[in-house]
């Protein structure tokens, strides 16, 4: 999938995700508490999920790690080494802290969260990252560190 397509994607999936992320269903569901989670599924309802660490092994693997959850007093953080990965976390709720930390060239982190008192941090080492932090509510903090060449970051934060 070329960079337009994947951008076009993810720009009709966000807001459904984000959508489903907050729905009532999905704040009543009781979802399991499990770390032993594969890069493509869901930490959910962890006061401090962590998403695996994954490190590129050279083959053809697609590195997504996702991470959403909803609730109060959340943390999540995403740790990737490698190229070409990607990195979700969805957050809504109140007093929210996201983190992810990438090492390697052309990976991709997002950080959207709603809610209050949002704290959002990317760190990324190499060389074409691109990090993108949003945030809806009362009381935003972002930060993003890049080291590299050939970076781009966005940080929107609405009330």
């Amino acid at each position: 999938m070329i960079d337009a397509q994947r951008i076009a994607c993810r720009a009709v999936l966000l807001p459904l995700l984000f959508a489903a992320l907050v729905s009532p269903t999905l704040l009543a569901a009781s979802l399991p508490n499990s770390l032993d989670l594969a890069p493509d599924e869901i930490a959910s309802s962890r006061p401090n999920a962590n998403a695996p660490t994954q490190t590129e092994t050279g083959s053809p693997t697609r590195n997504l790690a996702f991470l959403a959850q909803a609730g109060d007093s959340l943390s999540g953080n995403i740790s990737q080494t490698g190229n070409a990965l990607e990195a979700f976390i969805l957050q809504s709720g109140y007093a929210l802290e996201a983190s992810i930390e990438q090492h390697g060239s052309h990976n991709q982190g997002l950080i959207v969260q709603s809610g209050s008192y949002n704290q959002a941090r990317i760190e990324q080492y190499g060389a074409y990252n691109d990090a993108q932090i949003e945030q809806t509510g009362t009381g935003h903090s972002s930060s993003v560190t890049q080291h590299g060449r050939g970076l781009s970051v966005l940080v929107r934060q609405y009330r």
